[in-house]
């Protein structure tokens, strides 16, 4: 009777134990290669992040990071852009942004009419337009206005512009 017992108390926690693993391997997290802010993909050139309160936020563009500052002010302590042409990570207030170019990196995907049974929706606004690449260089920001439009930043400027839109 002993060894019956036994043997039902250990499938039991075996039962017990299998169940929390295929419940831990099944819950939902975080995807990493996903915007904190807005959820779209992060994409290598355009990626920027702001550290503040102990932890790192990652977001698809600069303007999307900008926006989050933003609405978190005292507790913002630094940010770091991507440069759009070598990918390396530089000091957000050191690099030069390009605004409004014809470049969508982040919504290039997104219909901005959805038809609808009652009708059509047009987006109105998006956190991420326009668009809101960086640069190491002014030079390389200049060259990539000229190729697709827009005007050149400094970072002070960039803020300015994402707290107006």
């Amino acid at each position: 009777m002993k060894v019956r017992e036994t043997l039902i108390t250990l499938m039991a926690l075996v039962a017990i134990g299998l169940a929390s693993y295929l419940a831990y391997q099944y819950e939902e997290k975080p995807n990493p290669q996903l915007c904190n802010i807005c959820d779209r993909p992060l994409h290598a050139g355009t990626t920027y992040r702001v550290e503040g309160g102990g932890h790192t936020e990652s977001a698809c563009c600069p303007r999307c990071g900008m926006h989050y500052a933003l609405g978190h002010p005292g507790g913002m302590q630094r940010a770091w852009a991507t440069d759009l042409n070598s990918g390396e990570t530089i000091p957000a207030e050191a690099a030069y942004y390009e605004e409004g170019g014809e470049v969508e990196y982040c919504t290039r995907h997104d219909n901005p009419v959805q038809r609808e049974p009652q009708g059509a929706s047009v987006r109105a606004f998006d956190r991420c337009l326009p668009t809101l690449v960086a640069f190491q260089t002014q030079q390389e920001a200049e060259a990539y206005r000229q190729q697709h439009g827009g005007r050149v930043l400094t970072y002070a400027q960039a803020k300015e512009s994402v707290r107006e839109k």
